[in-house]
């Protein structure tokens, strides 16, 4: 059985930082989450699970956390060229597929643990929004 925790959106713009929740207008919090990344290079039959812990933007009303994608893409970039420098990052192959508690990350950190394993105390997410953006500026109606 899945576990669910948040909603999530992946934000792709570097100029748009979400001070307000993009659902509901409040105040959104920063809050250190564990994420967990699947990295794949299909051109050399490799894959890889990550785990971040990373400063987020969280709607506590909403239960949204926003994730930065370009942040994200920066810190996968120099994890993967630690563990396999001879790999070229690609940020098109990345997915963000959940969290993990605090208490887990930390045993990651300490220890190996199978692929199986992250699997199994993660926390997927109960949905995945998408939001439109329409820059500041003077426009015609209709």
């Amino acid at each position: 059985m899945k576990r669910t925790r948040y909603n999530f959106y992946l934000n792709p713009h570097d100029l748009y930082k979400w001070t307000k929740c993009p659902k509901c207008d409040n105040k959104t919090k920063v809050r250190k989450f564990c994420l967990v990344i699947h990295y794949q290079e299909k051109s050399i039959n490799y894959h890889q699970l990550l785990s971040l812990n990373k400063s987020c933007k969280y709607c506590p009303y909403c239960d949204l956390l926003i994730g930065q994608k370009t942040d994200l893409d920066t810190l996968l970039a120099q994890q993967i060229a630690q563990t396999k420098p001879q790999l070229k990052f690609n940020p098109e192959n990345s997915f963000v597929m959940g969290t993990l508690d605090r208490k887990d990350w930390a045993r990651g950190q300490k220890e190996i643990l199978k692929p199986q394993q992250v699997l199994e105390l993660m926390y997927h997410f109960k949905d995945v929004w998408d939001f439109e953006i329409q820059p500041a500026g003077w426009y015609f109606d209709g």
